[in-house]
């Protein structure tokens, strides 16, 4: 976007700042608007819905969009899909506003189904497809889906959770949970027209992703085709940032390499529940033309094998996947030189990491940055030299986004010290589904409170240095302690349950609980394992157990959880 009008130049060597994009009469201009009672900067430019991406795509018809399995679907192919599917669903009643509930692992149908969706203006609610059948069930019943699109696996346990009464659309193999279920292979096959193309108000429901709250308590945040497109622009921007650097460093001008440039292909490990997934690499491709490549299940060896064949260009992947991929036996064998951008997410980077990164991918350029799920991914970037010499921070502010540190008052901290992050953006979610108690704890006066705890520097740099919320990120999921010891106490021999993280090289931090039984009562880690795997997704559970006393607790009653961390590990 914006090759006519920003240029980088190759006498200086030097790249335009974002500034020379964001100017008047670019592509990627800012304005000020009032976006739920705050003035925010949105993008000019930026389409208002997202049946108008699917519009835009068009123009790719030909290029490849998907890679699975072997298996290659053009622009072409996913969009007639999705009208044949969207056709479906608007016999069925579904039109806007209506929730549609997608519970399938990443795979292309999941695509589809998203723009099926969207298109006819109705609301897809991202379920967690590693969720149990508790939580599957649960999500559908709290955000009062009318709808569900799911995959063999996740349709079956749609049924053992109860909720196999909604009228749904079975993808793959296996049995649909009732009659009221179609086959999603017969829904191609019959004709159909052209995709709908239902245009909503910026401000209109988008998408319902679920985070957890500090209750423990699943919730979903109501993302805006606003906040999710002003977001995707966020992200368009950084992309040509980092083109007008690359162009910078080759000594050319961005339209030359824009001719040049094979087709973008990033490599899909993320889930598509997750914003990363969603957001940051399916509507992020998709808006550009990029080229999907899907690795439905995390291993090293397949990872290098797609990336030499795919000529994968992008991976974003959180610091577990990065090492593994450094300690396969396999690196050397496989062509990796297509790799020109690899950012992480949901867990801060370790220095050692990053320093062997870049001398095994000298080429590409680097780059991470701090958001959630509330705020449609990321609200804060960093990458390329400036990540190199600040590599413990979470970068400065996307010019979408303003961010201030607070303390317990609301006030505002000195520069440099500590305290809560607040984001003010359009890209923040409209509030959470049916769940007013925790809109008014969340969001206050135009301002997200993240329950993150931050500073910033002199630098203009964030710096995320813990988390008010209970929370332990093991891999790049992020798992409530809360959420974990409420199924603990559900067991009738667990007196008393306590959570939290200990650091682990590969995964960042793992999951241990602390458990008090009741009088003379005997557990097993095993037995618990399997109390809590019927409830509770796999990622959840803690991967080691301790039969405690009684915990510390202070004049609140509240669990001292850094006490028992220093009893059980030493500090």
């Amino acid at each position: 976007m914006g090759r006519q009008q920003v240029q980088a130049s190759s006498a200086s060597g030097e790249a335009p700042g974002v500034a020379a994009f964001t100017a008047a009469g670019t592509p990627f201009e800012l304005i000020e608007a009032t976006v739920r009672g705050a003035r925010c900067r949105v993008f000019r430019h930026a389409p208002r819905c997202l049946s108008q991406l699917y519009v835009a795509a068009r123009v790719h018809a030909a290029r490849t969009f998907t890679v699975a399995d072997g298996v290659r679907l053009s622009y072409a192919q996913v969009l007639a899909h999705a009208a044949a599917l969207a056709a479906d669903l608007a016999a069925h009643g579904i039109g806007r506003g209506t929730h549609v509930a997608l519970a399938m692992r990443n795979r292309p149908e999941w695509l589809v189904a998203f723009i099926a969706i969207s298109a006819l203006g109705a609301v897809p609610v991202l379920v967690n497809s590693r969720g149990a059948a508790p939580e599957i069930a649960a999500s559908l019943r709290y955000a009062a889906c009318e709808h569900v699109i799911a995959d063999g696996p996740r349709a079956q346990l749609i049924e053992a959770g109860g909720a196999a009464a909604l009228k749904g659309v079975l993808v793959g193999g296996g049995q649909p949970p009732g009659s009221t279920w179609r086959r999603y292979e017969q829904i191609l096959a019959a004709p159909a027209g052209a995709l709908p193309a239902v245009q909503c108000a910026p401000e209109d429901p988008a998408v319902i992703m679920f985070t957890s709250g500090t209750t423990g308590v699943p919730r979903g945040a109501v993302l805006s085709h606003l906040g999710m497109l002003t977001a995707l622009m966020a992200n368009q921007l950084s992309v040509a940032v980092l083109a007008a650097q690359i162009a910078a460093r080759l000594g050319i001008d961005m339209a030359t390499l824009a001719r040049n440039a094979p087709q973008p292909c990033t490599l899909l490990v993320f889930p598509l529940f997750h914003t990363g997934g969603c957001l940051s690499v399916f509507l992020a491709n998709l808006a550009r033309g990029g080229k999907l490549a899907f690795l439905p299940r995390w291993q090293a060896a397949q990872a290098l094998q797609l990336i030499q064949e795919e000529r994968v260009s992008s991976l974003p992947a959180v610091p577990t996947m990065l090492w593994d991929l450094l300690q396969s036996p396999q690196l050397g064998q496989f062509d990796t030189s297509s790799l020109a951008n690899l950012g992480t997410g949901g867990q801060g980077m370790p220095a050692n990491l990053l320093q062997v990164i870049h001398e095994t991918f000298p080429r590409a350029i680097l780059g991470t940055g701090y958001g959630m799920t509330e705020t449609n991914g990321m609200v804060s970037l960093t990458m390329g030299e400036e990540y190199l010499a600040y590599p413990d921070s979470a970068g400065r502010p996307l010019p979408t986004a303003q961010i201030r540190i607070v303390d317990e008052a609301g006030r505002e901290v000195r520069q440099g010290d500590s305290g809560e992050v607040c984001i003010r953006s359009a890209q923040n979610m409209s509030g959470y589904w049916d769940s007013p108690a925790a809109d008014a704890e969340r969001l206050r006066d135009g301002w997200l409170y993240s329950g993150d705890i931050g500073r910033i520097d002199g630098h203009g740099f964030l710096y995320i240095v813990g988390r008010k919320t209970d929370m332990v990120i093991c891999g790049g999921e992020n798992i409530y302690c809360a959420e974990v010891e409420r199924v603990l106490l559900q067991h009738p021999q667990v007196l008393e349950a306590a959570t939290f993280g200990v650091p682990d090289a590969r995964l960042g931090e793992h999951l241990v609980a602390a458990l008090v039984l009741r009088g003379a009562a005997r557990l097993e880690a095993a037995q618990l394992r399997e109390f809590c795997g019927t409830r509770l997704a796999a990622y959840k559970l803690p991967h080691a157990w301790h039969f405690v006393g009684p915990l510390e607790r202070n004049a609140l009653g509240k669990v001292m959880k850094a006490q028992l961390r220093a009893r059980l590990y030493g500090g």
